[in-house]
């Protein structure tokens, strides 16, 4: 019943939030929001910022010699993305913040559970760690729902599961699953402990390091923004220099062409902000998660026969445009038609590669979050028991794999077969010698098994690095991009004031 009031605050909360384009205009809506982040901010510096803005308008707009409504535009464009920037700002704080809470509260959490085993105790210990804050509330909740003793299915799932909801971090579950498995069944948790400290310590430093590389990222497009503008500042003063026939200055396209430039600077420099503000906790990306699927099932289904027969029949439709085109004397269209007909012919090869790289590239990426949970399973578990546990949340490009080796083990749970198959596709070594390791783990005894999880956990400890920095290219790939948004701009704004200048002296030249 608690669970459910609580999801109606949640949603009530969300349905009473600001929305639109234009809710932080208003100097309230805007202290509300940092408010909510845990900071004060007051209006005296908005103010004083708000003046800041428009000067820069104003000033940029007298350098490039703007008439007056175009500076009215920029300055009205500056003032509307003036609460974004420091709304960015407070949120990198906040978001930095709330990775040292979770980081913080991991690592204490599975220090007292160890000395005592007993999640209400290590919940006790953890919150006399935060002073005050979002997750000392959080987790007095949970403290409060395990003491009030009633539940709907699970008593410390839905107790935890509070403290999942309001930070939604990835390894927050695997450390509360282990908990709740050692809470329930007992046992020795030393190893246990061990690996997840370890895990938690390799995030931790690889969310440092893309942060640190962010912020140099931005550092370097507002470095490319700046070189830019002074670029185009020369060529401006360039023009300006002209006698006034030949004078560019005050022609519409060039007004026009300058005042999208200096807009545009304002949209890349807030899209930096905003990568930078980005969540340090929430590193998945659910709306690839559809795409990987679809080409993880390409790459599975692909038959090449087939495919070929397809990129014949398509290709063959150009090369007989081209002969038709040859016929009638087109020779550039028979050119054209046979290079299209060309590329079509290989089409299904290159598609192919794309989805197979990219499915690799995932499978490199996710596979040792999965290997972790499988050693963290096998403390309690078996082989076939802990594979099955993993299926219905594992990553998109294992789902399936995992659910055929799982079906195969129960048909055969002796079998070797199964573990060879998985992924066989790829021919990953990493993949097909973990899989060999874990075939051994099921065939031996406790004293063995022991031992050989130990080795699959160092082994995996290096593919954890290696994949942390993998997600850390995947995140840092948009801000990369952002770093030449500022010379396409400037070189599409040079272009049209040469563009406008040639028209302007030809026209100059037909009259003398």
């Amino acid at each position: 019943m608690k669970a459910r009031k609580s999801k109606k605050k949640e949603n009530r909360k969300k349905a009473q939030k600001p929305g639109g384009l234009f809710y932080l205009f208003h100097p309230g809506d805007l202290q509300r929001q940092i408010d909510s982040f845990g900071y004060s901010f007051s209006m005296g510096k908005y103010v004083l910022f708000l003046f800041a803005a428009i000067a820069g308008a104003v000033g940029c707009g007298v350098l490039f010699s703007l008439r007056w409504y175009f500076v009215a535009l920029l300055a009205a464009a500056c003032v509307w993305s003036l609460p974004f920037f420091i709304l960015d700002g407070y949120k990198q704080m906040y978001e930095h913040k709330r990775f040292l809470d979770v980081s913080d509260y991991m690592e204490q959490m599975l220090y007292s559970f160890r000395m005592s085993q007993k999640i209400l105790s290590a919940l006790k210990d953890t919150q006399s760690l935060f002073t005050e804050g979002r997750m000392r509330q959080v987790i007095g909740q949970a403290v409060a729902y395990i003491e009030k003793g009633r539940y709907e299915r699970d008593l410390y799932r839905e107790a935890l599961g509070m403290i999942e909801q309001e930070y939604g971090n990835s390894r927050l579950p695997a450390v509360h699953e282990y908990l709740r498995t050692v809470e329930s069944n007992g046992g020795t948790c030393g190893d246990a402990i061990d690996l997840l400290l370890q895990d938690k310590a390799i995030w931790t430093d690889n969310v440092i390091l893309l942060q640190e590389d962010k912020k140099a990222a931005r550092m370097r497009v507002i470095f490319s923004l700046a070189v830019t503008m002074v670029m185009a500042l020369v060529f401006h003063s360039v023009y300006r220099s002209m006698p006034e026939q030949y004078s560019i200055l005050e022609n519409p396209a060039t007004q026009i062409g300058t005042t999208l430039y200096l807009l545009f600077n304002i949209l890349i420099f807030r899209k930096a902000n905003q990568e930078i503000a980005k969540s340090w906790i929430l590193r998945e990306e659910k709306a690839e998660e559809q795409k990987l699927s679809e080409y993880y099932r390409m790459v599975d289904s692909y038959d090449e026969k087939a495919e070929r027969k397809k990129s014949l029949c398509i290709g063959g439709i150009f090369f007989l445009g081209a002969a038709v085109s040859g016929g009638l004397g087109h020779r550039f269209g028979m050119a054209a038609m046979a290079g299209i007909g060309i590329l079509l012919l290989n089409q299904h090869k290159m598609g192919y590669r794309v989805a197979f790289d990219r499915v690799v590239r995932e499978i490199n990426r996710v596979f040792p979050m999965w290997l972790m949970e499988m050693a963290l399973l096998l403390q309690g578990n078996n082989v076939q028991v802990s594979i099955e546990k993993t299926v219905g949340h594992a990553p998109a490009v294992l789902k399936e794999e995992l659910q055929k080796m799982s079906d195969s083990l129960k048909r055969k749970p002796d079998a070797i077969e199964p573990y060879l198959h998985f992924l066989e596709k790829f021919q990953l070594s990493s993949v097909l010698s973990s899989m060999k390791m874990l075939y051994a783990i099921s065939e031996s005894g406790s004293g063995d098994a022991q031992y050989q999880i130990r080795v699959l956990v160092e082994r995996n400890s290096k593919m954890m690095d290696k994949s942390e920095k993998m997600s850390n290219e995947k995140s840092l790939a948009g801000i990369h991009g952002i770093f030449y948004l500022p010379q396409i701009t400037v070189s599409l704004q040079t272009m049209v004031n040469m563009v406008v200048f040639m028209l302007l002296f030809l026209g100059r030249l037909k009259l003398s």
